[in-house]
């Protein structure tokens, strides 16, 4: 590695570290004095970082946090033993309690990105794919909960163009699958079954935090193990976990990236 190219490296380390310590979010001139890096330079790499989705920049304050995203990736080490790493107990208590694969969802339209799971304690279990990962809205338990919380409007706008070119055919068009969100809604979690994988089933509640509804928490396993009798049995505990997420979210202020991006 060039001079130059270690130099570059070791200031976007200082700026993550910088970013880090400030969960409440930190301004570009109070980067600059606490990593001893030029302005000019942090703004440079400050943008790059935020385009690329490890940061957010708050477009009112000004402020840069480090999102969910990059701490899915280096998982947790910015935050030490912070959020990520209290949101992953939360994960696997639920895992433990279920015993299925639990996960983190956000929505980024027109998919949800899974960001974050932990496997189940099952001998025999699902395939664990690869996180981050984007998934469709409509074949998913997270899709739907997440897209319950949306106004119709919201939906047909920024989701019909996907629903129409991949949505499958026994949903009976958007209407009647903005309809079905009514239900939803009155139980607080969603389940699909036979949707994304034949074989496959999940449940999964909308993680809260403030107004707010872009997150979702799930589990998912094989369907002879997460039988639909056993959906009302397992939804409690993932509701449980779901609010627990959206106080420590709540609490630390920690936010995801609004658009999709390859992480």
């Amino acid at each position: 590695m060039a001079p130059s190219e270690a130099g570059l490296v070791r200031r976007t380390i200082w700026l993550l570290r910088t970013v880090a310590a400030h969960p409440e979010g930190v301004g570009l001139s109070e980067i600059a004095r606490e990593s001893g890096i030029p302005k000019a330079t942090c703004y440079r790499v400050l943008t790059v970082l935020e385009r690329e989705s490890w940061l957010t920049l708050d477009p009112v304050t000004r402020r840069y946090r480090v999102s969910l995203g990059l701490l899915s990736i280096v998982g947790g080490l910015l935050d030490g033993g912070g959020a990520y790493g209290h949101m992953r107990d939360v994960l696997r208590d639920l895992a433990k309690e279920t015993k299925e694969t639990a996960g983190f969802d956000v929505l980024l339209a027109p998919k949800v990105m899974v960001v974050a799971q932990v496997p189940g304690p099952s001998l025999i279990g699902q395939t664990l794919k690869p996180v981050p990962r984007t998934q469709p809205v409509w074949a998913t338990s997270t899709g739907k909960v997440l897209l319950s919380a949306l106004e119709p409007e919201t939906v047909r706008a920024e989701f019909g163009e996907e629903f129409d070119a991949h949505a499958p055919e026994q949903l009976g068009g958007l209407d009647a699958f903005i309809d079905s969100m009514a239900e939803v809604r009155t139980r607080g979690y969603a389940s699909a079954y036979d949707e994304l994988e034949l074989g496959a089933a999940s449940v999964a509640a909308p993680v809260r935090v403030g107004q707010a509804t872009t997150y979702a928490v799930w589990i998912g396993g094989p369907t002879y193990r997460l039988t639909r009798s056993r959906i009302d049995e397992v939804a409690e505990p993932v509701m449980k976990a779901a609010r627990q997420l959206g106080d420590l979210l709540s609490v630390t202020g920690i936010e995801l990236p609004t658009t999709a991006a390859e992480f």
